[in-house]
């Protein structure tokens, strides 16, 4: 185990260059994601499509599964936009649903489900 402590200098030990999503329908799924984030779909073979949004920003993959996603929610994503009603009925018309408005002390936010469940925060 190391004893590196974290501290905000310290030059990073990984760059996230990626986040994988389980998916029962990996193509459907990236196809409501590009819509989103941008980029277009592309299968990368053995049931994973990548979706490249370009620019810097981070890229999602999506892997095939077989199991069902009972328990959403151990990591999300939390995204950035401009307006978060609008985003929230496109979300909606894109095939995702509304779960929840929250805020506490830190602000406020919206979180969201893509098709399969997968939880997500504007």
């Amino acid at each position: 185990m190391s004893t590196r402590r974290y501290s905000p200098a310290m030059a990073a030990l990984v760059v996230v260059s990626c986040v994988t999503i389980n998916a029962r329908e990996p193509a459907r799924l990236a196809e409501f994601w590009s819509r989103l984030v941008g980029g277009t779909p592309v299968g990368t073979g053995n049931g994973y499509v990548l979706v490249d949004p370009g620019e810097g920003r981070t890229r999602l993959l999506f892997q095939q599964t077989d199991r069902p996603n009972l328990d959403p929610g151990w990591v999300h994503l939390d995204c950035s936009v401009e307006d978060r009603e609008a985003t929230a009925a496109e979300v909606e018309a894109l095939g995702g649903r509304l779960v929840e408005r929250r805020s506490d002390s830190n602000g406020s936010w919206i979180v969201l489900a893509d098709p399969e469940g997968n939880p997500f925060c504007v």
